[in-house]
């Protein structure tokens, strides 16, 4: 009789593969945001590379996979990127909400951001244009959001 062990093991790396396939996968409502880009880079003569735009992380750290979908990272050979302006680059995220849905819970132009921790919470902390913060629009501003389980809430 030949060792199941072999098998099994083969098994579980394939299971584990599929799943992992699956978990990178971005939901329509994703794909269809980073497709209306592209698209209206074509339509400004562009040629468009959206392969870094998207990426996967547990932003909130409530266990599920959320989409970040940072157009700063569009490439528009031969166009402007119609995703950037002078105030910055749109930046989308989509928090899991626990089932099987993503929906797009922050959308905003920012000029950076990065994700970290303040009080053992993640947070989220974008430097914007200053006019999103009443300052001069030459300016920027430094601004904070919680990233909760469901939303992401602009600190006052």
């Amino acid at each position: 009789m030949r060792n199941p062990m072999p098998y099994a093991f083969a098994a579980l790396l394939l299971a584990g593969g599929v799943l992992a396939a699956r978990a990178v996968e971005p939901p329509d409502n994703v794909v269809d945001e980073v497709k209306s880009a592209i698209q209206a880079c074509k339509d400004l003569d562009g040629a468009p590379n959206a392969d870094a735009v998207l990426r996967v992380a547990d932003v909130n750290e409530d266990g599920g996979e959320d989409w970040i979908a940072d157009y700063a990272k569009l490439d528009c050979t031969g166009g402007v990127n119609p995703m950037c302006s002078p105030d910055g680059c749109e930046l989308q995220i989509f928090l899991w909400n626990g089932a099987m849905a993503w929906p797009l819970t922050f959308d905003e132009a920012v000029k950076s951001y990065k994700f970290t921790k303040r009080g053992g919470r993640p947070v989220l902390k974008v430097v914007l244009a200053g006019a999103a913060c009443g300052e001069a629009s030459d300016e920027d501003c430094d601004v904070t959001y919680d990233l909760d389980q469901d939303d992401i809430v602009r600190e006052p």
